[in-house]
């Protein structure tokens, strides 16, 4: 009599874990037909330049599994005769819903930002 509440419940066990990894099978694969729009905005935060970067789901956009956001910074070195250093800083891979978000250090100018994306 033990042994079958040991039968039964390890199929109880595998019956359940076969169904969610139905589940979660079916979940990526309606993610990975979504489409999506990204855009980076910059501002400063303190003084310093600081990027942000979101998707937002879009009918004329690209699959999208994981964005970033990369910021080129001119830094100011020097005293005498000051010269400017492009600095590069990416943010961290992010899934679509998130934000993905990066900052210069202080005595820094904004040069460009951008969105990188992963399909």
């Amino acid at each position: 009599m033990i042994w079958g509440k040991k039968v039964a419940g390890g199929l109880l066990a595998t019956v359940l874990m076969a169904t969610g990894t139905g589940l979660a099978t079916a979940g990526t694969a309606e993610a990975a037909g979504a489409k999506y729009k990204c855009t980076a905005v910059v501002h400063l935060d303190l003084g310093r330049p600081k990027a942000t970067s979101s998707c937002k789901k879009s009918a004329s956009g690209k699959t999208v599994s994981r964005h970033r956001v990369k910021l080129v910074c001119d830094v100011i070195r020097g005293r005498g005769t000051p010269h400017e250093i492009p600095w590069y800083l990416w943010g961290p891979w992010v899934k679509p819903g998130q934000k993905s978000t990066v900052m210069c250090g202080f005595s820094s100018f904004t040069r460009s930002w951008s969105v990188e994306t992963k399909s």
